[in-house]
């Protein structure tokens, strides 16, 4: 589908609709498949890089996200694949725990901590479908069976989303339990707050961490939980979600010399800055003292309060506010 896009497509729907009741909020143009293969190269890189001793920690700021990617389509019957394409964060695992005599690097253990606001059942989908001791994926994530619904026959356990597609919270009932002891789910309810993240870390992430021991911690870092998120599911702030890397950090130091590598997940506020008058014109065009005013297009802007102090200054020139536009266009 991407390679018969037009160039100047806007944007199309990528994957299958599924049942006629979702699919086409996965949204992209012709450098679609290109941005999530290289997304995928970044996190492999970071991994090198720690590993090989280059750097102790490594954030990847990549896009489309990918942890609804899973081996298929519409992982764990979720009913599309949640603007995903290509699962950097599983890539990730699967290449730092690869035999090296199979081009990997063979570590035994790696950790997978995602916090973005929805489960991450791609993630779950590749590396843990089935128990494997090389894995340990842990999610805090909006939902749970009193809002999702609980199922007599079991689909739960199994996984799946059961019956009622489009009901409760994206990806469904698969992030509600646990199936195995290489998965942690923990839903924290209708909405992420600071309270429940924290008592979370505290009295069950650190201690299955601790015990599993990793050699390397990877973050699924998904931002849409911000307290100003469009979409509303979360309650937190740029402190909070620095508290929780710093958890992490916490946690690799004790177990694995501090390897940490954080692989960027949801988070659709963009751009987050504050409107200035003349910020997005270059500087040939900009106007001297006393010249007219111009006015420039207006720019969607996610207002952070607080978490954007007077002292932080966030440019965005005229060129990134184009690929900002053209990314809302296209459904990213």
């Amino acid at each position: 589908k991407i390679a018969n896009l037009p160039p100047d497509a806007k944007g199309m729907p990528l994957t299958d609709d599924s049942e006629g009741e979702g699919g086409e909020d996965t949204m992209g143009s012709r450098g679609s498949y290109t941005a999530a293969v290289l997304g995928v190269a970044a996190a492999l890189q970071g991994v090198d890089m720690i590993v090989g001793g280059q750097c102790v920690n490594v954030f990847c700021a990549i896009r489309p996200p990918g942890h609804h990617a899973g081996r298929e389509l519409r992982a764990m019957q979720a009913i599309s694949n949640g603007f995903c394409l290509l699962n950097a964060a599983a890539s990730a695992a699967l290449y730092a725990t690869a035999p090296q005599g199979e081009g990997g690097l063979g570590l035994k253990r790696v950790c997978i901590i995602d916090f973005d606001v929805h489960h991450g059942n791609g993630t779950q989908d590749i590396l843990c479908s089935t128990h494997d001791s090389r894995f340990l994926y842990v999610s805090l994530h909006a939902g749970g069976a009193h809002i999702n619904g609980y199922d007599d026959e079991g689909d739960a356990q199994d996984g799946h989303t059961g019956p009622g597609k489009g009901e409760g919270i994206f990806p469904g009932r698969c992030g509600d339990t646990s199936p195995h002891e290489g998965v942690l789910n923990i839903p924290l309810g209708q909405k992420v707050t600071a309270a429940a993240v924290g008592n979370a870390l505290v009295t069950k992430v650190t201690p299955a961490v601790e015990a599993f021991c990793p050699e390397l911690i990877i973050l699924s870092a998904g931002f849409d939980a911000h307290k100003h998120d469009p979409l509303g599911m979360g309650g937190l702030s740029a402190e909070d979600f620095g508290s929780v890397t710093e958890v992490a950090c916490q946690m690799a130091f004790k177990t694995c010399s501090g390897r940490v590598i954080s692989v960027l997940e949801g988070g659709y506020g963009v751009p987050c800055c504050r409107p200035q008058k003349d910020l997005f014109l270059p500087d040939n065009l900009k106007n001297p003292v006393g010249a007219p005013v111009m006015v420039t297009a207006p720019v969607r802007l996610l207002d952070l309060g607080s978490d954007l102090p007077d002292s932080m200054e966030d440019p965005v020139t005229e060129h990134l506010r184009q690929k900002l536009e053209r990314c809302h266009q296209e459904g990213f």
